[in-house]
C-alpha cells in the first residue's frame, strides 16, 4: 500500500489499493453494475466522537464529509489540532490510533519514520486514477512512492 500524499510537517496519507477491483468495492461502489456488484459494495464507516486531538503520530481516516470514511488513512506528522493551516480537529477528523515508536525527532538516531518516507511527489497523485488503475498507475507514473510492506498491531 503506497503513501501517495506526503506533505512534510502535516500528513502522510495511504489507503488506495494496488488492486483496482478492491478499490471498486471499497471506494467507488458501482451500483449500475448489477445486483452482485451492489452486494460486494462496502459501506463507509460511521463517524465517531473525538477522544484525542490530531496530534503528531496519530492516525485518522480521510473523509469527504459526514459518515464517509472508507480506506484512506493519514498519519499526522505534525500537531494538526490548532489553527490554520493545521486545523484537522475543527474539520472533524477523528484520530483512532497512534504510532508508539518511530516518531521521535529528539535524538540522533533518525527514528522519525514519516520523515523517511519519499515525499518527492507531495500531493500530486491523482486519487481517482490511482483507485481506477491501481498499482499500474502508481508504478508507471510515481515509481518511487514509499510503500507499507508490513505492520504490527499492539493491543
Amino acid at each position: 500500500c503506497p503513501f501517495f500524499r506526503i506533505l512534510p510537517g502535516y500528513i502522510a496519507q495511504f489507503g488506495i489499493s494496488a488492486d483496482p477491483e478492491m478499490n471498486k468495492q471499497w471506494m467507488y461502489c458501482d451500483t449500475t453494475a448489477g445486483e452482485e456488484a451492489v452486494k460486494l459494495c462496502k459501506q463507509p464507516l460511521p463517524d465517531e466522537p473525538r477522544r484525542q486531538p490530531n496530534a503528531k503520530g496519530t492516525l485518522s481516516f480521510a473523509s469527504s464529509g459526514k459518515n464517509s470514511r472508507r480506506t484512506q488513512i493519514f498519519i499526522n506528522s505534525g500537531n494538526n489540532n490548532a489553527g490554520p493551516p493545521n486545523f484537522l480537529d475543527a474539520q472533524k477528523f477523528v484520530p483512532f490510533a497512534r504510532i508508539v515508536r518511530g516518531m521521535d525527532d529528539d535524538n540522533n538516531n533518525n527514528d522519525n519514520v514519516v520523515k523517511k518516507l519519499n515525499g518527492e511527489y507531495g500531493g500530486n497523485v491523482n486519487q481517482g486514477k490511482a483507485a481506477y488503475y491501481g498499482g499500474e498507475y502508481f508504478e508507471k507514473v510515481f515509481p518511487r512512492l514509499s510503500i507499507i510492506k508490513d505492520i504490527k498491531i499492539l493491543l
